[in-house]
């Protein structure tokens, strides 16, 4: 027993030097093991893991409400927000917090990752039968009638097996952060043979609002100039999802607004000033100066906040209405 032992022993040291070592000399060694143990989950007991290096919970977690927290803010929301990973990146909550907070109103950022459009938020509105007075959809490749792969995946799943993933992640993610400060997981940092390095963030999901804590997060490098709103012209497919869609709105009593957050590269798909001419509804974007992006795909912290603080007040015009409605209600 004690040759074992002492060979594990020894053979763990080494590694641990050895990645210490990669880590201090290796830029790119020290970028992927952060990746693995950066972002330490915030003490306000408000946010649960929503994705790491190991996988997503995101869909689970508010597709079969297994965190009841977070379904109970959800269907409190007079402002439901929704779109891609690209909303939830840009939508930083210590912008949206105080301002929605002044108008008296409730508000939940409803985004996913992996591309996601408008069938799977859709089937959450239905599941909960959520009523919000206005509903804001980052129009970004959204009007597209489909699932992202994940999402197939997903709606195969049980209430049993989302919560089985969502405490295998939560202690996996533990696990992960605090033996891989000492010892990297090497397939995991540079791939397996054959398969691509995985490269990734943590997220850490309100169960207030919705909205995401990111890390790592980097300053983007070099600005990009705004896509113009009016292009390219939406599919046929994509009008009669985009009609669907806000029938289905209409029904709830819930008002449409699009926008859409800066991007290099917009998703596929029609320009949202085409969507919201076609819908006759409102168009609600917003400028700032210079924005820039950390990984040619979603904004930088700072271009975020900036874009937060620009949105909030080019929406608050639509928000008087909801607003009134509300105080009615209450």
């Amino acid at each position: 027993m004690l040759v074992p032992a002492a060979a594990f022993a020894a053979t763990f040291a080494t590694a641990v030097v050895a990645g210490d070592q990669a880590s201090r000399r290796l830029p790119v060694e020290g970028d992927r093991r952060e990746q693995l143990v950066a972002g330490e989950r915030p003490d306000d007991g408000d946010h649960y893991l929503a994705n790491d290096i190991a996988g997503h919970v995101d869909h689970h977690v508010l597709y079969f409400g297994t965190d009841p927290d977070a379904l109970a803010r959800l269907r409190a929301a007079d402002v439901l927000f929704l779109g891609n990973s690209r909303l939830m990146f840009a939508l930083r909550p210590r912008v949206l917090r105080p301002f929605f907070e002044a108008q008296g109103l409730n508000y939940y950022v409803l985004g996913f990752g992996y591309r996601e459009a408008d069938r799977f938020p859709l089937a959450i509105i239905r599941k909960f039968d959520l009523r919000p007075k206005l509903v804001v959809v980052n129009a970004d490749g959204f009007f597209a009638n489909r699932l992202s792969d994940w999402a197939e995946v997903v709606n195969r799943d049980t209430p049993f097996a989302a919560r089985k993933l969502q405490i295998e992640a939560e202690l996996g993610h533990e696990f992960r952060r605090s033996m891989h400060a000492v010892l990297p997981h090497w397939l995991e940092l540079y791939g397996r043979p054959g398969l691509r390095t995985l490269r990734t963030f943590t997220a850490y999901r309100s169960r207030f609002d919705g909205t995401w804590i990111i890390s790592p997060w980097r300053a983007g490098t070099t600005a990009f100039p705004p896509f113009p709103l009016d292009g390219p012209r939406a599919g046929r497919d994509e009008l009669a999802a985009a009609r669907a869609f806000k029938a289905d709105m209409d029904a709830r009593g819930s008002r449409l607004v699009l926008t859409r957050v800066p991007t290099p590269e917009p998703m596929p798909g029609g320009g949202p000033a085409v969507f919201a001419d076609y819908l006759g509804v409102p168009l609600v974007t917003a400028d700032i100066a210079g924005p820039s992006s950390h990984d040619d795909s979603h904004l930088d912290r700072a271009s975020a906040i900036d874009w937060s603080r620009a949105f909030v007040r080019a929406l608050a015009p639509f928000l008087r209405n909801v607003t009134a409605s509300h105080d009615t209600a209450e």
